[in-house]
């Protein structure tokens, strides 16, 4: 059975779609936004199917299985974030995690390049829409050959080889920009704020 039958499938029986509706790639990515960001168990498009929820890095890994089965390659982006964050800005939790960096948030964000029939695009499905409300970049539409926005600015970006595992391509470049100590306060940081996502309704 197809990643994309399964997907399908979990959809309908999470009543986030209707039975018998076909899954295109405008659909495919809408449901792969509205996962909540939180991270699944494992890194595999599987997981992140059964247990529906993800964080960049898993989310477009499965939208990168599910794409290919629509006939729209598309390859992975791994780009490297430096963000100065005023930690009085954020919840008592959060400030607490960033004023051990100074308010200093680096990370390696995931996002896609896919080849369509008008052109390649990027295309950024992290965020799902109701994280708007936080003033996080959530795209709301999906037409082809249109680039989106992506969820976070980055400071260099590579495409990861097709013949690469990408989460060890993350991993590498995680440990080589940033220092033990800022990715720890990542760590932290995302656990924490996803479980403050969790209950964030439009």
């Amino acid at each position: 059975m197809s990643l994309l039958n399964d997907f399908q499938k979990e959809a309908v029986k999470r009543n986030l779609l209707e039975p018998g509706t076909e899954v295109d790639a405008a659909t495919a990515f809408r449901l792969v936004r509205d996962m909540p960001y939180m991270r699944a168990s494992d890194r595999q498009p599987e997981t992140h199917i059964r247990e529906w929820r993800g964080t960049c890095s898993g989310k477009h890994y499965l939208l990168k299985a599910l794409f290919a089965e629509l006939g729209l390659p598309a390859h992975i982006v791994a780009g490297t974030v430096e963000l100065q964050l005023d930690p009085r800005t954020f919840t008592p939790e959060l400030r607490d995690i960033l004023q051990r960096t100074n308010g200093r948030f680096v990370d390696v964000h995931n996002y896609l390049l896919v080849d369509t029939p008008k052109g390649q695009m990027t295309v950024d499905a992290t965020w799902p829409l109701p994280t708007r409300k936080y003033g996080l970049v959530a795209n709301e539409e999906f037409v082809l050959g249109q680039n989106q926005l992506i969820g976070y600015p980055t400071s260099q970006t590579w495409i990861v080889p097709d013949d690469v595992d990408p989460q060890a391509f993350k991993d590498k470049l995680l440990h080589e920009h940033f220092t033990p100590e800022e990715l720890a306060v990542r760590d932290e940081f995302i656990e924490t704020f996803s479980q403050l996502l969790a209950n964030v309704d439009e």
